[in-house]
């Protein structure tokens, strides 16, 4: 574990070479593996999966680190990273969960950082709990939107401003103007897509769109006021449906 840590160091490269890392794009990938009630145990059960093989015959170096297992797998392409991952779960018993995640392609050098985007994409989907291992090269823009929200839950949302009084109105009156703006700022500024991602007709997004400047001053002819509340938006997520909206 120790020479593992030391990779994407200055001295990376003779580290690697302890380790027969081949000089090629690798992947990293982070798991944790746990059931309800045994979680050491499910992820010791995880990493003795991971290291499975004889020696250096084995085409990964893994290595545990406090309640995470991660692997360095060789190879650019993300999908054989996803299918080590999924044949490692269908390796442990029914009742063990594993979540993982998958790093962007990195040389030897970039390794610590590969490490970071491992750890980022792995805390994604702890966060979803389903469907495929998250891949930072194809997920990059869901990660940043996490850091948004988590950023928003610790209290740094702004308290004032379009966003928040329109979703402070839409509490107070069971309106849907902050879920409506969203949408039409996707939408670029049409009303028709707007409208279907809503299921309402586009007459209804201008009229709602209309009545949201009686709450606020909204200013959508200026492209940084545009910008800036369609990232407190996406930072919102899925709390516009979820408490924006009690009826």
């Amino acid at each position: 574990v120790a020479i593992w840590s030391r990779l994407g160091a200055q001295d990376a490269t003779p580290v690697a070479s302890r380790l027969a890392l081949p000089q090629t794009p690798l992947r990293v990938i982070a798991l944790r593996a746990q059931p309800a009630d045994e979680r050491h145990a499910a992820l010791l059960l995880a990493f003795e999966r991971a290291t499975t093989g004889f020696g250096w015959s084995r085409r990964t170096r893994s290595a545990l680190a406090g309640n995470t297992v991660y692997t360095v797998l060789p190879g650019a392409a993300a999908e054989p990273a996803r299918t080590w991952v999924s044949g490692l779960s269908a390796a442990l018993p029914e009742p063990v969960t594993v979540l993982a995640g998958v790093s962007g392609p990195a040389t030897v050098p970039e390794l610590a950082l590969a490490r970071g985007e491992a750890d980022e994409c792995l805390a994604l989907h702890e966060v979803r709990r389903h469907g495929p291992a998250p891949v930072y090269d194809e997920s990059w823009d869901d990660i940043l939107l996490q850091r948004l929200r988590i950023a928003a839950q610790s209290g740094r949302a702004p308290q004032r401003g379009p966003v928040a009084e329109l979703r402070a109105h839409d509490r107070a009156h069971a309106t849907l103007y902050a879920a409506t703006l969203r949408a039409w700022l996707e939408a670029q500024g049409d009303l028709a897509a707007a409208g279907q991602q809503l299921g309402v007709h586009e007459n209804t997004v201008r009229y709602r769109l209309r009545r949201m400047t009686d709450v606020t001053t909204l200013d959508l002819d200026e492209p940084r006021k545009r910008l800036a509340m369609m990232i407190e938006l996406a930072a919102a997520g899925d709390e516009l449906s979820e408490t924006d909206n009690p009826m």
